[in-house]
């Protein structure tokens, strides 16, 4: 799994044992996973972004996780995704 800042998904690989799960709990892992790669994806830009010299209050407002675990949307619950079918 590989996902942007945003937590949009950029590369998803699922092996084919995965499939024979049901849909329910392949989507919450792939919705935990894009979570995680989100994390790990703004970690990074946030690194980055410290090394050309961006000050903390900017980085505060961009809303980019802390890497010492002061995550940015902690607090606010993630919206409920309760269908993958569009209607």
């Amino acid at each position: 799994m590989e996902a942007n800042e945003q937590g949009t998904p950029l590369r998803i690989g699922i092996e084919p044992g995965e499939l024979r799960r049901g849909a329910d709990a392949l989507a919450a892992d792939i919705l935990r996973l894009c979570r995680e790669a989100s994390r790990s994806a703004g970690l990074a830009r946030r690194a980055e972004l410290e090394r050309e010299g961006v000050g903390a209050r900017v980085l505060a407002y961009m809303g980019l996780p802390d890497p010492d675990g002061a995550d940015p949307g902690a607090g606010a619950e993630a919206p409920v995704v309760d269908t993958w079918l569009r209607g």
